[in-house]
């Protein structure tokens, strides 16, 4: 695995794709520490401050379109396993698709992007610190770790560049079962860190019960009317 680390760019995202187009393949990772023009789903801005994790994952890919956004949920499984190392006893979630949550506010957001042969798995952890006057309740590592009294547990928090080894790990691994034993595996593992599931959510203006997680990697929901729904894009509101 390569690892690049740059001072400031506009967006990891954005320098993966470079790296692509001038014939890299990967598997690399970039990391910025500081991102001037990073962005989420949905072309949302998303805020980088130094001491924060920004990397995008330039991974060669060769699956069909419509299997690169369950790449996602691999991800997110794999920023949750570097958190719980991290913090073993805080609560966290997965909101669906791919943010991870501690105690209901986000702590890390996830983009997929595909190129022809390869995939831009852009990730963002909040380490350090968090941004203000956000929509949504938000958080940071060390915060949680301090919570818990954990900033001196195993491991150790030294920064981004060993946060990024471990998660680097772990995202490998997921994938690897992602592409070997199909998204099973990964979709009952979602399942059981999913926010809300089991309970009344909001998406693209439906509200129902959150039931499952579709095959596709689709949201299931169950309407008042007592009909199923599959939603396979949007933002969910709790309550």
């Amino acid at each position: 695995m390569q690892f690049i680390h740059l001072d400031s760019v506009g967006s990891t995202q954005d320098e993966a794709r470079s790296l692509y187009k001038s014939g890299e393949r990967g598997p690399v990772w970039v990391r910025a520490d500081v991102q001037t023009q990073g962005r989420g789903r949905r072309d949302r801005t998303w805020v980088s401050c130094s001491g924060n994790l920004s990397a995008t994952l330039l991974l060669p890919n060769s699956t069909d379109p419509s299997q690169s956004a369950l790449h996602g949920f691999a991800a997110s499984l794999a920023i949750v396993d570097t958190l719980v190392a991290y913090m073993p006893q805080r609560p966290v979630t997965l909101k669906w698709p791919n943010d991870a949550l501690i105690g209901g506010a986000k702590i890390s957001g996830l983009l997929i992007e595909r190129e022809a042969k390869a995939l831009l798995i852009g990730i963002g952890i909040n380490l350090v610190s968090h941004p203000d006057n956000t929509p949504y309740p938000a958080t940071h590592l060390l915060r949680e770790m301090k919570a818990e009294n954990l900033a001196d547990a195993e491991p150790l928090f030294t920064g981004a560049e060993a946060v990024l080894a471990l998660l680097s790990k772990h995202v490998m691994q997921r994938i690897g079962t992602l592409r070997n034993d199909g998204f099973e595996p990964i979709r009952k593992d979602w399942l059981a860190y999913a926010h809300h599931l089991g309970k009344t959510v909001t998406v693209n203006g439906l509200t129902g019960t959150f039931t499952d997680l579709a095959p596709d990697g689709a949201l299931c929901l169950i309407l008042p009317n007592g009909t199923e729904t599959r939603v396979h894009a949007g933002d969910v509101a709790f309550g």
